[in-house]
């Protein structure tokens, strides 16, 4: 068994400013040493109901954690009505010379996957919201063309669905998503199999390719509610096949930073990069903190292929 090595937490909630509650689920971009973070931020508890809302603050933070700059302002917050209470749980991806993000816009009915995009991390370019006859979260897509597709990957619960679409204007468009209810089947490349991922399942940080396969790093839920992270490889050319799968998880709630929080027993991994042969695993705490995680590449990738789905 293999397990990622926690280091511990890199943000936490601070006082009278963004995310005074909370600061938890990064999406990060690495790059020429620099993590690029978009973190989800509250102001106040989930259990307040009306009052809850999150917005996405973005940081930067230097190859060992520490941070060099933090907004402390709203760089992603509801503008649209299917985001009038909250942007929450960024995740980026670098497509074709742009960072596109990918986030959960919550009207307080329904989740929905809203697009936006940035060449800078000072401007945010809002693309649209995805909206389809489901609840739809944990979204982001494959960092290059597969077949010459966009292909793009999400969870209506419990499992994990992959589509693919010619241009950003057919993934936004509404008419695309016509009768998916009735074929969603066809789309589906993943499902519960464990007891750890019993209640559903969901895509954590975007897909990191590897001389093996497609690296996805994913989130489970069991009957208790209790939230981990696991592994899979997807096949190069067809990533709908799934090669190879871990029967158990490499991240789960241990420490009190994970087991008591504004939601108890999560970590929720978001974003994930390799450097110096090592995977850094961002994820969200108790819905409260981020921390990271890290595991040796290799280490990783050779248990992964001792278990061929």
């Amino acid at each position: 068994m293999v397990q990622l090595n926690k280091t511990g937490i890199v943000m936490r909630p601070l006082k009278d400013q963004l995310g005074c509650f909370a600061r938890f689920n990064p999406g990060v971009y690495f790059k020429d040493g620099i993590v690029h973070m978009l973190y989800r931020a509250a102001n106040s508890d989930i259990k307040d109901g009306a009052n809850y809302v999150s917005s996405i603050g973005y940081a930067k933070l230097d190859s060992d954690n520490k941070i060099l700059y933090d907004s402390n302002k709203k760089v992603i917050f509801p503008t649209l009505p299917e985001e009038v209470k909250g942007c929450e749980d960024p995740r980026i991806v670098e497509f074709e010379g742009c960072c596109y993000i990918f986030y959960t816009a919550y009207d307080g009915v329904k989740a929905r996957v809203a697009v936006a995009k940035t060449t800078d991390f000072i401007l945010y370019n809002k693309l649209g919201v995805i909206d389809h006859f489901g609840y739809d979260k944990d979204a982001f897509i494959f960092p290059e063309r597969i077949n010459g597709k966009i292909a793009y990957m999400h969870r209506i619960s419990p499992n994990i669905q992959l589509d693919y679409f010619d241009s950003f204007d057919e993934l936004l468009s509404k008419d695309a998503w016509t009768g998916y209810e009735d074929r969603i089947d066809s789309s589906i490349i993943m499902k519960s199999e464990y007891d750890w991922e019993k209640r559903k399942i969901g895509g954590s940080a975007p897909p990191i390719k590897t001389d093996k396969g497609w690296l996805l790093l994913y989130h489970a839920v069991d009957d208790k509610g209790v939230y981990r992270g696991g592994a899979a490889l997807l096949d190069f050319e067809k990533p709908s096949i799934i090669t190879a799968r871990l029967p158990y998880p490499i991240l789960e709630p241990a420490e009190e930073y994970e087991l008591f929080g504004d939601v108890n027993n999560v970590v929720f991994p978001e974003g994930a990069f390799v450097y110096k042969g090592q995977l850094n695993v961002y994820y969200g705490a108790g819905d409260k903190y981020i921390a990271v995680a890290q595991i040796d590449m290799d280490e990783l990738l050779t248990e992964l292929i001792k278990y061929p789905v």
